[in-house]
C-alpha cells in the first residue's frame, strides 16, 4: 500500500501524513482519506468522499511497485 507524503499539523508540530493513498474510480482523483478539511497537504478525500467529484465509496487502494 502506498503512503502519503503530505505535510499535517498537530499540535503546531509539522509531521508527515503517512495516511493511504486512494485512487477515485470516477474521476482519478488522487489523495489521502481524513475526517476533516484540510488536515494534509495531499488530501483528496474526506470520509471517503473525493474531493473532486463529490463520488462516495468510488476509491481504491494504490498498491506502491515495491
Amino acid at each position: 500500500m502506498t503512503r502519503c507524503l503530505g505535510t499535517t499539523i498537530s499540535e503546531g508540530q509539522r509531521r508527515v501524513c503517512q495516511h493511504a493513498i486512494y485512487q477515485c474510480n470516477n474521476c482519478g482523483n488522487i489523495g489521502c482519506d481524513q475526517h476533516s478539511f484540510s488536515q494534509c497537504s495531499n488530501q483528496g478525500y474526506v470520509y471517503s468522499r473525493c474531493l473532486v467529484c463529490s463520488a462516495k465509496g468510488q476509491n481504491e487502494y494504490l498498491e506502491s511497485n515495491q
